[in-house]
């Protein structure tokens, strides 16, 4: 079961999530691009995967050609609401599938 967050804590955990995904992009060579709660990774492919904050519902959203997620924060790891794969786990799939790099990314 998700836990309860406030809003402060949401953006502190939401934000470290963001950034952790954008220096891995930058250590892989990507191109990133953040806009607001928006966060953009250009591929080589031309594909892009959408990483963004949705605060009315303390979620982070992934999307890609590879599919669309929703992750709640699960008191150690973000997982999606409908599998609990954790979010680190689905962008290292998604980027897979895409044909990128992988990311080096903390436990998300």
């Amino acid at each position: 079961m998700p836990d309860t967050l406030d809003d402060t804590r949401y953006l502190q955990i939401a934000e470290q999530a963001m950034a952790a995904i954008e220096a891995a992009a930058d250590a892989a060579d990507l191109d990133s691009k953040r806009d607001g709660a928006v966060l953009r990774l250009e591929l080589d492919s031309g594909d892009q995967v959408i990483v963004n904050l949705q605060q009315p519902t303390h979620q982070l959203w992934l999307a890609s050609r590879a599919g669309a997620h929703h992750y709640v924060w699960s008191g150690s790891h973000w997982c999606d609401t409908r599998t609990s794969e954790t979010l680190g786990a689905a962008l290292q799939r998604v980027m897979d599938t895409l044909g990128a790099a992988p990311l080096n990314l903390p436990a998300l």
